[in-house]
Order: structure tokens, then sequence, then C-alpha cells
């Protein structure tokens, strides 16, 4: 397929032509599992995500801009689902235990335990280079499982500060993982740590 044919598919999708919505997403569908798979690494999530994607596509059609590139365009839409479902992930306790339970389950082969194990590294490597007290409020607060409350009274600090520490240290770990690792695996990792 060309860009002229795309373009006359893309037209067509706006005016609701279904042909043309099957015939861009038997050619992108694929495409478009590797990227969420590459940002989910699980792979029922990553079909989910497809669907989610052409559902999009399809609910915002008659907006599209035949002229714009659509292979951007349904990038931009799977990364934005994909950063949205991570985030669902690390606030939901039953979802974050069902995708650890899931991810627990792909890690059997050996080549998966290490990556897996390094990616606990490079979560550690992160936490290890916060300030010290940074450090202690986040290891109390994830991994130890205390509240707010509880890092405060046992470091002899005030709730606010704790949460200031949180704030910061969670900050800090995304911009090591931005620099040296991937992003999707610290949503879970730094999330299921408590």
């Amino acid at each position: 397929m060309d860009a002229c044919d795309e373009i006359e598919l893309l037209k067509q999708l706006q005016k609701g032509d279904t042909k043309a919505y099957l015939a861009l997403y038997q050619r992108y569908h694929v495409l478009v599992y590797h990227w969420a798979l590459k940002l989910v690494k699980i792979p029922q999530l990553a079909e989910d995500l497809v669907q989610d994607v052409f559902l999009k596509v399809w609910q915002i059609r008659e907006r599209l801009n035949p002229q714009q590139s659509f292979p951007a365009f349904i990038y931009r839409i799977a990364r934005n689902k994909a950063f949205n479902l991570l985030k669902k992930i690390s606030s939901d306790d039953d979802l974050r235990s069902r995708v650890m339970t899931e991810l627990s389950a792909t890690a059997e082969s050996a080549e998966n335990k290490l990556v897996w194990q390094q990616y606990e590294q490079l979560l550690k490597s992160a936490i290890d280079q916060l300030p010290q007290q940074r450090q202690k409020v986040f290891k109390l607060c994830r991994q130890d499982g205390k509240t707010y409350d509880e890092a405060a009274a046992e470091l002899g600090i005030s709730r606010n500060t704790v949460k200031e520490h949180m704030v910061m240290a969670v900050k800090n770990i995304k911009e090591y993982f931005y620099k040296y690792g991937d992003i999707a695996f610290l949503f879970i990792l730094l999330f299921s740590c408590h």
C-alpha cells in the first residue's frame, strides 16, 4: 500500500467506511502489537492495547487528518494508552498482583530470569543513588509497606517531609530508569515493592 492508497483509506475511514477501517487494521495491528509489547512486556496486555488503540481510531475517525502520518498517530495513541495502563497497574493492588503473577509466569526461562534480575538490580542501583534520608523513606514506605505517618514516627520527621521525600524519590528513580533502563518495568518494579 503506498501513501496515496493510505490517504484514500483514511478519507474513507473518516466517512465511517468499515472496509477502510479493516484494511488499516490489517496493515498496522501487528506493528501496534509489537510497540505495545515493548512498552508493557506482557502479551495479553499488549493484545488488549491493540484493541484499545483501534477502538480509539474508530471513535475519533472523523477528526483524522489523512495528510498526517498514520503510523505516528497510532503510535502516540498506543504509547499514551500503555502509560495510562501502567499508571493504573501501579495504583491498583489487585491488578498489580495479577500482572506480577503473569510476569513471574513468563520469567520461567533462564533468559527471562536474567532480564528480570537485571531490572531488579537496576531498581536497586536507582534507589542506592538517592540521598540517604530519601532512601530510608522510600524503603520504609515502598519496600516495608509503612504508611507516611509510620515512617515519619520512625524517622522523627514530619509526615509532609516523608511525602516530599517520596515524591522526589519516585521522580529520581524515574529519571534513572529513563537514562539507564526501561520505563515499563520501572512502573511494575517500583510499585511491587510494598
